[in-house]
């Protein structure tokens, strides 16, 4: 007979606490101070942003690292720098958040959403292989949660690849850090990533051209490198503060500790989940490494008589805080409203239709069906590195005994 829930009266699995979060201390207010007291928080004239650009760059064994606002700044300076014409298409993931898209709107180009594999959320490459056409221009490569996409396939298409590191610190694919394939990748600094500067981003590269055009595209294509201010095309104002690089350079000081931590604890997760009935763990690759900014799990409703919500329901009142329905609106990105209904620019269509590029992109249910059916099977959890083992044991416990409630007898479902 299965252990009476928590949400019935029965006792609760997580029984302890978790601890308090304290990613910044001493030596953000050190380098904080610093800044405060050079009395400049303009990047071009003081020595922070820079100073963490070489020490990121360094990290992923880059060339050049170019600071800027936020992780969607990250990614519309890459897709910029690739100086794409409207209308061309840049496939991406179905499950995505609009960071990865805001960019590609402003920029005049057409997402094309790739279905995801049913056993790891990102992207398909053989869903991205289909959609290939003679518009195709990139492919952002979204790694999903702290898991590598598989970016093998991807990279033998033949297209521009970028890829979007904005959940991906510290994970790796074939041995290899991810945001290291490709002529340009992108990182997010917002406060939910593995490390934070509050907002902020990065794009990584080796190239020297992609790396200046990046450079001004975040700055209104001004060349202050060269004291020069007579824009030759159009950039917004993308600029990292100083602030935002003392609190980069003391980040990144922790990057390896923090991702590490995570690893470590989500795969012991994962170890105490595999054997649970109706539970599947998301799989990692030969060679890779899953750095968890998310743990995700999969309900099996051939064994577990329930929906989602109602075992997220569950394992919230054991202590375990879960959504289901994952992190993204509750639908893959084709569905929010504004891909529906074509309305990224008011009283116009564009760049979904135009006249002048030829386009007429409809985006609808159906596009991607294993994308839509992971909404209604996945599991979201955080997963932070302050956790301890014992956090971890006791949050296995949980999911086991309400996988083991729903496993066992008639519906529960109403």
């Amino acid at each position: 007979m299965s252990e009476k829930l928590a949400l019935h009266g029965g006792p609760k699995a997580k029984r302890t606490p978790l601890g308090p979060r304290k990613r910044h201390g001493e030596r953000d207010k050190q380098l904080l101070a610093e800044v405060i007291d050079s009395d400049m928080l303009f990047f071009h004239l003081g020595t922070k942003v820079r100073e963490f650009e070489r020490r990121f760059a360094a990290v992923y064994g880059k060339r050049h690292a170019i600071a800027c606002s936020s992780g969607t700044a990250s990614v519309h300076m890459a897709l910029a720098a690739l100086e794409l014409p409207p209308g061309s298409e840049v496939i991406t993931s179905a499950i995505t958040d609009m960071g990865s898209l805001t960019g590609m709107l402003y920029q005049g180009l057409v997402p094309v959403f790739a279905d995801v594999h049913p056993d790891t959320l990102n992207m398909d490459p053989a869903s991205v292989r289909a959609r290939i056409t003679d518009r195709t221009r990139a492919i952002l490569a979204v790694h999903h949660s702290g898991l590598a996409a598989d970016l093998d396939p991807l990279l033998e298409l033949g297209v521009p690849v970028v890829e979007d590191c904005a959940q991906a610190y510290g994970c790796e694919y074939r041995g290899r850090r991810a945001g290291t394939f490709t002529a340009l990748s992108a990182f997010s600094l917002n406060h939910f990533k593995h490390i934070s500067t509050g907002s902020g981003g990065v794009v990584a590269t080796d190239d020297d051209r992609l790396r200046y055009l990046c450079s001004l595209f975040l700055d209104k294509c001004y060349q202050r490198e060269e004291g020069i201010r007579n824009p030759f095309f159009l950039a917004p104002n993308y600029q990292m503060t100083e602030l935002q690089g003392a609190v980069g350079l003391a980040q990144l000081e922790r990057l390896a500790e923090f991702t590490e931590r995570r690893h470590r604890l989500g795969t012991r997760l994962s170890e105490l989940l595999r054997e649970v009935p109706g539970i599947a763990v998301q799989r990692v690759a030969e060679r890779s490494r899953h750095s968890y900014f998310l743990y995700l799990f999969r309900l099996d409703f051939e064994v577990l008589r329930c929906t989602a919500a109602e075992f997220a329901e569950a394992l919230n009142a054991e202590g375990v805080a879960v959504r289901a329905h994952l992190i993204t609106g509750g639908r893959p990105a084709y569905l929010y409203d504004i891909f529906v209904h074509r309305s990224a620019f008011p009283g116009s269509q564009y760049p979904f239709v135009s006249q002048d590029t030829g386009v007429n992109r409809v985006y609808a249910r159906g596009d991607c069906p294993v994308a839509e059916e992971a909404f209604s099977r996945w599991i979201t959890m955080d997963l932070q590195e302050n956790y301890t083992a014992q956090d971890i044991d006791e949050t296995a416990a949980g999911i086991a005994k309400v996988a083991g409630y729903y496993a066992a007898g008639p519906s529960h479902s109403s």
